[in-house]
């Protein structure tokens, strides 16, 4: 049986990232995210509705986030979903909550040298952070390069050959004698 357990949330964050360090010396934060919905109702009104969610980064993710981020950064989350179970202390039973583990989080906007936040997003490749992919060591994703092409990393241009010549075609009228059809139609 396939299973499937992935999230992409786009939102903006409620309140400052907590940071907080475990005893293993493993860093986690968390941040609260609020993603909005807008629709049109039957009546014909244009109408919001706001989704609360909270969302856990582990590692050196965690310490980038606190450093990086603050109330009303936006960020696009990618990661899993993870319900968490306990039983409530006062006596009041089984106690659950659904929430995100990040794999990847993305900075939409970055804070100007005085903290306060930029309305630009950042460029290509700046503010992308990638969290662990479990509870365990960081490990960054390999970096993905293509063929080497004119002037790529810095090298000499790629030595580019000539194709290699498809043989003569034969005269029309010259040999038709000799050739078999093995096509079935």
């Amino acid at each position: 049986m396939a299973s499937l357990n992935k999230v992409f949330l786009l939102g903006n964050l409620t309140r400052d990232p907590d940071l907080r360090g475990l005893p293993s010396g493993q860093s986690v934060c968390e941040l609260r995210l609020a993603v909005s919905r807008r629709f049109v109702t039957a009546g014909g009104q244009e109408s919001e509705d706001t989704c609360f969610v909270d969302v856990v980064v582990w590692g050196r993710s965690a310490n980038n986030c606190k450093q990086f981020l603050a109330k009303g950064s936006q960020v696009l989350v990618e990661g899993r979903l993870q319900l968490d179970q306990w039983e409530d202390r006062n006596g009041g039973g089984q106690r659950s909550r659904l929430r995100v583990v990040a794999e990847q989080v993305q900075f939409m906007n970055r804070r100007n040298s005085d903290g306060g936040q930029s309305g630009s997003a950042p460029e290509a490749g700046a503010g992308q952070y990638y969290a662990p992919r479990s509870e365990g060591d960081y490990q960054p994703p390999r970096p993905q390069y293509g063929p080497r092409s004119e002037g790529a990393y810095g090298g000499r241009p790629a030595r580019r050959e000539a194709p290699p010549e498809a043989p003569p075609m034969p005269e029309a009228g010259a040999g038709d004698d000799a050739m078999v059809d093995d096509i079935p139609f």
